[in-house]
């Protein structure tokens, strides 16, 4: 039994390989009188020679050379190349099977592996340095300003200097972190083309403007000029955003103002209960709801048809009325709730004193409810654009078999097709939409950053 065991035991031999192989200028072996064919494809061939063997131990053939005999070795002349294979440990070796006495080598170019990173250059710390001395002044004269104007901030005398601290440092982390970084990542990653993980900071990983150029203009075998399949769902989904936006105003206006001058003690918090047990539920639940109510045999078509208006289902998911619906509610939230906290603020003598004085109540809305609530009304429309634009889950559940979104061509291209590039410069694209939609809606109100965030 110990001896089976010992039999099938695992032989292990080392081997340092010290390639220098001779260039065709520097040196042609010696041709014996009988000599062995080269290898049809090139490379090197070693016959080992095994313990107790007679045979010299490595018999080289180079590419384009013929194969020295074993029995007449030519050593190099004029201190020329060689192949130098040192074994340790000899009596290791794995016995192989009788009649065989070939061990194969793979031997790396140099010339193909890739450089090992050296880390940062001389260049990358001059310019480091030379950006530090020119900030350094700027700093330096500013710190004195903010330290002492740090004791003076209402913000730091009602909080405490470290819990102050641990927001500033939160709410700067924040930011840049979870905020500015991943979008310059994926700005950068945008102007890039789709290269394998292998190939990426290789000499084809340089920057592009064909993703870009993608949305526009296409495939440059395509017959069309422009891309219009993608740019008409891009327009699309921009004025549906729009759409939804304005049909949360006009829904959440009277509300916000009902409850928040007109409503208070217990049926006021009623009504907030009211809006908010609704959102406790998922929102792919809620989608998925609504996909229900709207159906060929759901609850609106039955009760439609039960009184007669309808004769057979109207088809309400083709027709984007539960794509809209559904957008519509999930974020009504976000409308409602700044406009409270705006239209809050508004002194009730001031809309009795227009009352008085003869105004009706489009005016009275129109000349002191609205340009009070400005910056509710912004941040509101803002937050429900900017989601509505970039929704997913609910233009998935409840659109129709023709209706596309345009996030839903960016997942595609992150998830189905695999090009991440693509995909960032249609989701930058996105954004700058945005974005600018949030600046229009800050001119038309006349609103400032700061004036949004108080909402």
């Amino acid at each position: 039994m110990n001896e089976a065991a010992a039999a099938t035991e695992i032989k292990l031999a080392q081997m340092q390989i010290s390639p220098s192989l001779p260039t065709p200028a520097e040196q042609k072996p010696e041709v014996s009188e009988t000599p062995s064919p080269a290898p049809s494809s090139g490379g090197l061939g070693i016959s080992p020679s095994l313990p107790g063997s007679s045979t010299p131990s490595i018999s080289p053939s180079l590419p384009g050379t013929s194969t020295p005999s074993p029995s007449a070795p030519s050593a190099p002349a004029n201190g020329g190349s060689n192949l130098n294979i040192t074994i340790t440990n000899p009596d290791k070796l794995p016995e192989l099977p009788p009649g065989q006495h070939e061990l194969k080598l793979v031997i790396q170019d140099p010339a193909m592996q890739k450089p090992v990173d050296s880390g940062l250059g001389f260049v990358e710390i001059f310019i480091a340095i030379v950006a530090a001395l020119l900030i350094a002044p700027f700093v330096q004269r500013e710190a004195g300003k903010w330290t002492a104007n740090l004791n003076a901030l209402q913000f730091v005398q009602k909080n405490g200097l470290a819990i102050s601290a641990y927001l500033l440092i939160f709410t700067l982390g924040w930011i840049v972190f979870m905020i500015i970084l991943p979008q310059l990542y994926m700005l950068d990653f945008s102007f890039r083309y789709n290269l394998t993980p292998n190939e990426i900071g290789g000499p084809n990983d340089v920057y592009t403007l064909k993703n870009y150029k993608y949305l526009i203009f296409g495939r440059e075998s395509d017959s069309e000029l422009f891309n219009w399949l993608h740019l008409e769902v891009f327009a699309k989904t921009i004025f549906a955003s729009v759409i939804v936006t304005l049909i949360n105003f006009l829904l959440c206006y009277p509300l916000a103002f009902f409850m928040a001058q007109s409503v208070r003690g217990r049926g006021q918090r009623l009504l907030f209960l009211c809006l908010l047990l609704p959102f406790w539920v998922n929102e792919i639940l809620r989608a998925f709801a609504f996909k229900l109510i709207f159906a060929d045999l759901g609850l609106i078509n039955n009760f439609l048809m039960a009184l007669g208006i309808l004769d057979q289902p109207y088809d309400f998911l083709g027709a984007n009325v539960a794509l809209y619906t559904g957008l519509t509610y999930a974020y009504i939230l976000l409308m409602i709730f700044p406009l409270y906290n705006a239209i809050e603020s508004l002194d009730p003598n001031q809309v009795e004193a227009a009352r008085d004085m003869g105004a009706s109540w489009m005016k009275i809305h129109m000349r002191v409810v609205m340009p009070h609530a400005k910056p509710g009304i912004a941040s509101g429309c803002t937050m429900v654009f900017m989601l509505t634009a970039g929704a997913l889950a609910a233009p998935n559940i409840l659109g129709g078999p023709s209706s596309l979104w345009f996030t839903q061509i960016i997942y595609q291209w992150y998830n189905t097709g695999g090009n991440w590039p693509q995909g960032s410069a249609y989701a930058f694209v996105l954004l700058i939409s945005c974005i600018i939609f949030v600046r229009i809606m800050m001119r038309v109100f006349k609103v400032g950053l700061g004036d949004i965030a108080k909402r």
